[in-house]
């Protein structure tokens, strides 16, 4: 990341009449860096990101619920008949950030083990 000073130094340089080559060459900062900061006019770019993909969540829901909790099908419905591409990965945490999709439950409990509560008992064989 190029600090702020050294953006304004860029800029200001390049409107005094300094070439892109040769900011680029004293500064130690690549042309294209040097391209961008002069197109920016020296300002820090906007950090904020906005989604992408908008998702409905009521559509999300009800297609969960119409696919009984499987996320592949829903991948595919929101592809085929809703004409809505987004990638699974973004899809999945989609659906958990929003708590549709839960983790499944366990098949068994975890039992903690004690030494001693349970023997192996071997059965005594006639020799």
């Amino acid at each position: 990341m190029i600090a702020a000073q050294q953006r304004k130094a860029v800029f200001l340089l390049h409107q005094e009449g300094m070439g892109v080559r040769e900011l680029s060459r004293r500064l130690g900062l690549s042309r294209k860096a040097v391209r961008r900061i002069i197109a920016t006019k020296g300002e820090w770019p906007s950090g904020k990101r906005r989604d992408k993909h908008a998702l409905d969540p009521e559509l999300l829901r009800r297609l969960y619920d119409e696919c009984s909790g499987w996320i592949q099908r829903v991948h595919e419905k929101l592809a085929e008949e809703h004409h809505v591409t987004v990638p699974y990965p973004t899809l999945t945490r989609t659906l958990r950030a929003l708590g549709i999709s839960t983790p499944r439950e366990q098949r068994c409990a975890r039992v903690p083990d004690e030494p001693g509560a349970e023997m192996q008992h071997e059965c005594a064989k006639g020799n």
